[in-house]
């Protein structure tokens, strides 16, 4: 449980203190009142990334050097964000790796923001894929960071390749079939863990069966030979075509695409069921995770917020954002510690 959040220098806040030991932390108040901001810090603590941004100097507040988030759970977690860099401690020593920190905390975000999930680029479900596998896998963070260092390499090779360089090709394409084949099964397993939960969530949910299909770009038992097919049409275009970073994944509602087929209320369904899903996988895995909800109550009807209910109440934590308390079930009022900001 996170007993207290201190931010320096962050977004708008010069300086805030909160006191957060209780179950269910409500944060309250008007539209840019900062309580995104805070979520956002604790994201920032559990994946070392912001859930808004992927430029973390624009966390720092205007015309501040730097910007600070500490937070104190079990142990005591500190970030500080500045022009030099990002620095990360735990219990007052610094862990310059991030697949150190990070996993360290566990939390699930469900955020408007989630909608990119289905309406978004290839690009944004290949990063969330990412980093949900990172936090509960530090093998494979520190193996997709390999991976892209080996797809830079190859990709600035093709741009200046001549015969002189068939040698180092080879050897950087051979490297980068190895990882695809070691991060691919991860990816792999991933999906259909995702997808058992998601039939048990579902199925709690009272609605529509949800599906999530991984499509490679190769077919992995031939992965060499897909490369050798593909280098003239990599060498012409002097970009690596095939891989990881092709890849996609597309989620069906029904036997139907989402993005094609789904109603907005449907699409709020299924990127909650998701993310609960993903919940599923941490307290299967024997984790404790920390729930932040922002400001989904206004966005779902009755039933589902009944369900989520349920959830809530066998959390260890959970923190929720709103405009407005009407819009809070009466059960979590009685139990919340309601800060207003």
């Amino acid at each position: 449980m996170i007993q207290s959040i201190k931010l320096t220098n962050f977004r708008k806040f010069n300086q805030i203190e909160l006191v957060t030991n209780n179950k269910i932390v409500i944060l309250t108040g008007p539209n840019a009142a900062g309580k995104t901001s805070v979520l956002e810090a604790i994201y920032l603590i559990a994946t070392a990334k912001s859930h808004r941004t992927n430029d973390l100097l624009a966390l720092i507040k205007d015309n501040e050097n730097y910007g600070i988030v500490e937070l104190k759970e079990e142990k005591e977690f500190k970030s500080i964000i500045s022009k030099e860099g990002k620095a990360n401690y735990i219990n007052g020593v610094n862990y310059p790796k991030l697949s150190d920190f990070v996993g360290n905390l566990n939390v699930i975000m469900v955020s408007p923001l989630d909608i990119e999930l289905i309406n978004g680029s290839n690009g944004a479900r290949r990063r969330f894929l990412d980093l949900e596998i990172s936090l509960l896998d530090k093998v494979y963070l520190r193996s997709i960071t390999v991976y892209k260092k080996l797809l830079k390499e190859r990709n600035e090779l093709l741009k200046v390749y001549n015969s002189e360089n068939s040698l180092i090709l080879n050897v950087l394409t051979n490297q980068l079939i190895k990882k695809i084949k070691e991060l691919y099964n991860k990816r792999i397993n991933f999906i259909n863990t995702l997808n058992s939960k998601l039939d048990l969530v579902t199925e709690k949910l009272k609605c529509e069966k949800i599906k999530i299909e991984y499509v490679s770009s190769y077919d992995i038992n031939k992965l060499e030979k897909n490369f050798e097919n593909k280098l003239n049409y990599d060498l012409t275009t002097k970009t690596t075509n095939i891989g990881l970073h092709r890849d996609l994944f597309k989620i069906y509602i029904n036997n139907q695409e989402v993005e094609n087929y789904a109603s907005e209320g449907q699409v709020r369904t299924v990127i909650l069921a998701i993310k609960l899903a993903l919940k599923e996988i941490y307290s299967s895995n024997g984790l404790m995770v920390i729930l932040l909800l922002d400001d989904i109550f206004a966005s779902i009807d009755q039933k589902r917020i009944n369900y989520i209910m349920e959830y809530i109440k066998t959390e260890q934590q959970v923190f929720i954002t709103t405009t407005s308390l009407f819009n809070i079930p009466d059960e979590l009022i009685r139990q919340a510690k309601i800060i207003k900001l």
